[in-house]
């Protein structure tokens, strides 16, 4: 397994572990609760080649994970309800140079899995449809 690829499994991981700690911690009758109480955990990476992948955890419910900003982030999530294919943030024009960019989201919204990979075809465009969700 590529070393990329398998600190990205690392990190999910240890976010979901983190997840599964958080909500056994509450009491054991107590039924999750729905709206943004409720914990949810992303793990976001980029690739953009060979030499440049990087990975971050975003965690909602409250904002925190080790994302630069998980407030702005965690809103934009919430604004889609999870659904991250609705995200298009900005419509300012990008230059049509190719560098692909590859945007992955895995994990939990809301109790619901999330799994989300797109091609941007430079990271112009990867920054004007979803913001600063994949910043990092």
């Amino acid at each position: 397994m590529p070393f990329a690829r398998r600190t990205a499994a690392l990190a999910l991981a240890a976010a979901l572990g983190a997840l599964a700690a958080v909500t056994a911690a509450g009491p054991a009758a107590a039924a999750p609760r729905p709206g943004p109480e409720t914990p949810s955990v992303l793990l976001l990476t980029v690739d953009a080649g060979d030499t440049d992948v990087r990975a971050t955890v975003l965690v909602c419910g409250p904002a925190g994970g080790l994302h630069p900003d998980p407030v702005a982030a965690c809103r934009l999530v919430a604004r889609v309800d999870g659904h991250l294919d609705a995200l298009d943030v900005d419509a300012d024009p990008c230059t049509s140079q190719y560098a692909p960019v590859v945007a992955r989201a895995v994990g939990f919204w809301q109790d619901r899995p999330v799994t989300y990979t797109r091609t941007f075809a430079n990271a112009c465009l990867l920054r004007r449809a979803t913001a600063t969700l994949f910043t990092f």
